[in-house]
């Protein structure tokens, strides 16, 4: 029985060695550590005697160092990209720097804290579930905090000026502690006592400010009293330090959007559509910045005159276009629609996500440029699952409720379908991670709207992953999708809308799927990378079409988050692209 193809044919190897021409396209300046084999750091250290002790130490890809006062300093890294995080200590001797502490999987963030450092150790299954410090005084690291519940995952909040905010964030409430540094001492952990059924909270100039995020109201009364409420419009999401001033990140209109407390109510700034926004004050002015990025934005820094809209240079590929379809319960489901100009018809990529509460937006991507520049148009699909209306738009597809992100997904492709400026019978669904689930599961309810369907580190068996209490994140994504083990409810729908279960009962080429560009990654440590060749594989022989490149799997190197090397993933992602313009008939020539 034919394999999916692993390899592209010369057309597409052609059509990518051409794109390098593109200046836009041109592959990443290598780092100093992919490039000659590391980067050289000097550490400066006080041994026992008080003595200077000058180390060298040389950092590769994917490496970075923590020093911990001027006695000790750290090294953390992930060398295969698959999140197995690791921590290794080196501390002063008389003699020169020793290691003296290496473990392994823990969080990427490492803080100097007190007279030593402060990081998240992981579980075997990469849950965040302690809270470790060390110093040079300690043989082992002293455990702070010890969460035992599998469901909760710990976060260090913040870290500031010998105070940091611990959050454990399970399925429905977050509980904070605050940890003290103490001089000489183990640094002490305490819960932060509130009432409040949900809030954030960050240690800020040594203040504890907290955001009830149900009233939209920011607190702090010990260094700088602030009592302040945001308008009703806005749904405030997180604290964050911005320079020297404070901010709410949050949601308004269903666009990421920046309020600053301290100004008031209505001192709010808004994102471009599909865009993100970085927060600061300009030094000088005491004024608002902002860093501004989205698919029609190059990064830029904005210094806003007025609240509302940050209008920021575009580079001018596409009009926006902000519309709703309504879904099949009639809930709006808001689009993201780019088009450029042309009296044709365009071709057409569709974006979705659609889980863990994490909008569908993000900074200029050359690779989305590219498309527009040749007349493809872009839709990004604001579906239910995601966190674009805020927690009650995750909400609502949670669980049994999953469902919803593809119903939705579905009326947005029927929507797009019809209008006249879109050519139907050229339109890409594309998706990563969880949102693979949902752009598979309706490519196979409705395989003819699509041209091709293109995956990225796909989650598409859902019910064989969360049937295991020990595989990668299991025990926190059963807040995400469901615990399918005891609950016949949940084991029923992810049965029903899992693309494994269902491209496993289509017959030997009995439906006529979209042509699949499908990669995987050898060190995902979230995906199950066997089963993404295993659905490949199925969706290859169920396939009406004989062709042996009707379907595309690829294994990169890396992880789930990115390849070993910038230059390795910008050369998958360069494969792909050559085989999306293919597909949709783009022009190769692009618009200046």
């Amino acid at each position: 029985m034919p394999e999916p193809s692993s390899t592209v044919g010369p057309r597409i190897a052609a059509l990518a060695q051409r794109l390098h021409e593109v200046d836009a396209l041109r592959p990443p300046a290598m780092p100093a550590s992919d490039a000659d084999g590391g980067r050289s750091e000097i550490v400066r250290l006080r041994n026992p005697d008080g003595g200077e002790i000058v180390e060298t130490i040389v950092l590769h890809s994917r490496e970075t160092l923590v020093r911990a006062a001027d006695m000790a300093y750290a090294v953390i890294g992930d060398s295969n990209g698959d999140e197995n995080y690791s921590i290794w200590i080196h501390t002063a001797t008389r003699s020169g720097a020793r290691l003296v502490h290496q473990e392994s999987p823990i969080s990427p963030r490492v803080y100097p804290f007190g007279t030593g450092l402060l990081w998240i150790r992981r579980d075997a299954a990469r849950r965040p579930h302690q809270a470790l410090w060390w110093d040079h005084d300690r043989d082992a690291p002293a455990v702070l905090f010890d969460e035992p519940d599998r469901t909760h995952r710990l976060e260090l909040r913040s870290v500031d000026d010998g105070t940091a905010v611990l959050a454990s964030r399970g399925p429905d409430a977050t509980d904070h502690w605050i940890i003290n540094s103490r001089d000489g001492d183990t640094p002490t952990c305490r819960p932060l006592a509130s009432d409040l059924p949900d809030m954030d909270a960050i240690a800020w100039r040594g203040d504890i400010i907290i955001l009830d995020r149900g009233q939209g109201r920011v607190q702090a009364d010990r260094i700088e009293p602030l009592d302040a409420v945001a308008p009703a419009e806005f749904i405030a999401e997180h604290l964050q330090a911005a320079g020297d001033a404070l901010a709410v990140i949050g949601r308004r209109r269903g666009r990421q959007a920046v309020w600053m407390p301290a100004q008031g109510p209505t001192a709010v700034w808004t994102a471009p559509p599909a865009g993100t926004m970085l927060p600061s004050f300009g030094p000088d002015t005491g004024r608002p910045i902002f860093l501004v990025s989205s698919p029609l934005h190059e990064p830029q820094v904005v210094h806003p005159s007025a609240v509302g809209d940050v209008h920021a240079t575009s580079t001018g590929r596409a009009d926006v276009h902000c519309i709703t379809t309504n879904s099949d319960d009639g809930t709006p489901i808001p689009i993201t629609l780019l088009l450029p100009p042309g009296s044709e018809p365009h071709p057409l990529v569709v974006n979705v996500y659609g889980a863990y509460g994490i909008s569908l937006e993000g900074p200029f991507d050359p690779f989305t440029d590219d498309l527009l520049a040749r007349g493809v148009a872009v839709a990004y699909c604001h579906v239910r699952g995601g966190g674009e209306n805020g927690s009650e738009w995750h909400r609502q597809a949670r669980g049994v409720g999953r469902y919803r992100s593809i119903e939705d997904l579905l009326a947005c492709l029927a929507l797009l379908r019809d209008l006249p400026a879109i050519a139907a019978d050229h339109i890409v669904l594309s998706a990563a991670s969880a949102g693979g689930l949902t752009a598979a599961a309706a490519c196979l309810r409705e395989p003819t709207w699509l041209r091709g369907l293109h995956l990225v580190h796909p989650f598409v068996d859902p019910l064989t992953a969360l049937m295991n209490p020990d595989s990668n994140l299991a025990t926190t994504d059963w807040a995400e999708f469901g615990d399918p083990r005891g609950d016949a409810q949940v084991r029923d729908r992810l049965e029903h809308l899992s693309p494994m279960t269902i491209v496993r009962q289509l017959a030997l080429h009995s439906c006529p799927l979209p042509r699949a560009w499908i990669r995987a990654a050898h060190h995902d440590a979230r995906v199950d990378s066997a089963a993404v060749e295993r659905f490949s594989h199925l969706y290859r022989t169920a396939s009406t079409s004989t062709d042996l490149a009707h379907v595309v799997y690829r294994v990169a190197a890396g992880g789930h988050l990115g390849g070993q090397s910038a230059t390795q993933a910008h050369e998958e992602n360069l494969l792909a692209h050559a085989w999306l313009l293919d597909l949709l008939d783009a022009p190769l020539s692009r618009a200046a």
